[in-house]
This record gives structure tokens, sequence and C-alpha cells, in this order.
């Protein structure tokens, strides 16, 4: 098992804190779907070693993906089209199918089963396959759509939307369900978060 991993998800908190120049330090820093760095240096830094994402419609091509690319497709997706997603992902990642990994359906099937929660965000998915591949688990930036912006990266417009509610923010997920569920992860040891992790090495 290795050491430790960094995740930093793409809520607005980001941009709360400098921590950019610490969070380049870790041997292991995860990103998530559409995450930006450029622009946001100070506060993300530039860093990426794993990219998680969700193979969905909504996707940006990485035009520079880390050498470890994890994909969660929803296991209701996987149980109705499995081969037709994994001829697409390709294509649409722009990578041949040896540079990512697809978790399978068994296993996503598992942390809805476990974490009571009906398909999961890809940043929740992240968190559970990296406590099983990890010694410690440090998160940043989760919010879990509680605010009105959705991402630390879009635009005033898309900010501005969201805070009307035009756009649906993570509708077909249960938000609160996994701010829940994820908050007692750290109460139990088993995930941290970064400004608590920079607190305790001083």
């Amino acid at each position: 098992m290795n050491s430790k991993i960094l995740i930093i998800a793409n809520g607005p908190s980001v941009l709360n804190r400098n921590f950019g120049d610490e969070i380049d330090k870790f041997e292991e820093v995860a990103r998530i779907n559409n995450y930006k760095t450029k622009d946001f240096q100070k506060f993300t830094g530039s860093k990426t070693t794993v990219w998680f994402n969700g193979g969905n419609q909504n996707l940006k091509k990485n035009i520079l993906p880390p050498k470890k690319v994890i994909v969660f497709i929803p296991y209701e997706i996987l149980l109705r089209k499995e081969k037709k997603i994994k001829n697409q992902l390709s294509k649409k990642l722009d990578m041949i199918p040896n540079d990512f990994e697809i978790i399978k359906k068994e296993k996503m099937k598992f942390y809805e089963d476990f974490s009571n929660i009906k398909r999961p965000t890809t940043g929740f998915n992240s968190i559970m396959w990296s406590i099983e591949n990890y010694e410690q688990v440090i998160i940043h930036g989760f919010d879990f759509f509680q605010d009105g912006k959705e991402h630390y990266f879009d635009s005033k417009l898309v900010k501005t939307l969201s805070n009307f509610k035009v756009f649906n923010k993570a509708g077909k997920h249960d938000n609160l369900g996994e701010k829940k569920f994820i908050n007692d992860l750290i109460i139990k040891n088993k995930v941290i978060n970064l400004k608590d992790f920079l607190k305790d090495k001083k």
C-alpha cells in the first residue's frame, strides 16, 4: 500500500487558502474531472500525479494527463452498457486503454452499498478508492455543492447562474449524504483535511 495521497476537489473553498506551495510538496497529488491549475497555482499548486474522472459527457480532454488515470463510471451505467462505454472512453479521453483504469462495476456497487449512497460523485469515489490504496488520505476543496458556486474555476457567469440555481448543481447526487459520510470518515481518522494535516505538521 502506498504512503499517502492528497486529493484536491473543485469546490470554491480551494480559493480560501494559499496552499499551492504545500500541495506541490506531496508526492501524490490527485485532481478531479475538469480541474484547472493555470492561474490558480497559489491556491491549487501545479502538480498532478493522479487524475480521477467520471468519464462523463462534460469531461474535457486532458492535454497532459498524469501517469495514473482512474475512471469511475456509475454502477447503473456499467450494468447497462459496459462494453459500449469502454469502447467510447478511449476516444473521449484521447488515450489508449492501457493508459487508464476503469474501476470495475463490482467495486462501484460496493462503494454504493457500503456508503448507502446511490450514484456517488467522482470526488466521493476517489476518496473511497484512495482509502483502499493509500495509508493516509488527505482531502481539500470538498464542499459537497453546499455553496452556490459549483467549482473554483467557473466563470463569473457560471457562478451567477449557479447561485440562482439556473444550473442543476450535481442534482443527481446525494450531496448531503456524501458530506455526512465523509465527515464520519474524518472523525474516524480515515481521512484528514489538508488544513488539519498542515497544522499537525507544525
